[in-house]
């Protein structure tokens, strides 16, 4: 059913895995459509009261497949996966738990924004690298990241591109744990363990009550107004330029 994913269900925890991990788990259309379809399906099964997500072998995900974005590739696949994605996760009613490790580029920083419970493995590294590759921010963070962790940290995040790591991510309130190396997904799972003891009619109350009136729309405005800056640019020479040097080993 999966091509890009792995997707489990187990003691009413379903685990989606992104697992593409010869290219570092990038994403690409493929891969959007089959987490948007696993989501949506951990979210309407009454068998499944938590969700976790996490990367196939030791690593999260290297952010969106370049080979999408340059000028031959599939973007309205990309905006229609980045939209549904981000729409998908607005519209959760169940709590959803990242387990990270290695690496997380790009969406897989912004997931952060809107997952309940995040844990990561203390050497993971992350990065925003919009501004480096010449598109603008995605998946709602260039509201939402400010809002969460601050203006000035989430300008020198989405302005520089630099990497960072999970002792700031722990500090901003992004996690809410940094663990040994290994443990993000032992921890995780240990943690939706712990929320399946609760009234799951009560966990879904708070999780609804906890957003702002209107969040899905909200968020959606600012996915699309981010996506059509991102395409805008997406079509000048010196972006694609600057994705091609990515993807010839360049940094």
């Amino acid at each position: 059913m999966y091509q890009d994913i792995e997707y489990q269900v187990n003691d009413r925890i379903a685990v989606i895995s992104i697992n593409r991990p010869k290219v570092l788990n990038a994403i690409r259309v493929q891969t959007y459509k089959d987490i948007i379809a696993a989501l949506k399906s951990a979210d309407s099964d009454d068998a499944v009261s938590v969700i976790v997500m996490t990367g196939a072998e030791g690593k999260f995900t290297a952010g969106n497949d370049l080979r999408d974005l340059l000028s031959d590739g599939d973007l309205e696949g990309v905006r229609d996966g980045v939209a549904g994605i981000f729409d998908t996760l607005g519209g959760l009613e169940k709590p959803l738990i990242l387990a990270q490790e290695g690496v997380a580029v790009g969406i897989g920083v912004n997931l952060l924004l809107h997952a309940d419970l995040a844990y990561a493995g203390k050497s993971i590294r992350y990065s925003l690298p919009f501004a480096k590759i010449g598109v603008a921010a995605e998946g709602g963070s260039s509201v939402m990241l400010a809002e969460a962790i601050g203006p000035k940290n989430a300008a020198d995040l989405l302005l520089t591109g630099r990497f960072f790591s999970a002792a700031e991510a722990e500090k901003w309130g992004l996690l809410n744990a940094a663990v040994e190396d290994g443990k993000a997904l032992e921890t995780a799972m240990t943690t939706a363990a712990e929320l399946l003891k609760n009234h799951q009619g009560s966990i879904k109350a708070i999780k609804a009550l906890g957003r702002a009136e209107g969040h899905r729309e909200r968020l959606n405005i600012a996915v699309k107004a981010e996506m059509d800056a991102f395409t805008d640019l997406l079509a000048t020479p010196e972006t694609q330029m600057r994705i091609q040097h990515v993807l010839k080993g360049g940094k």
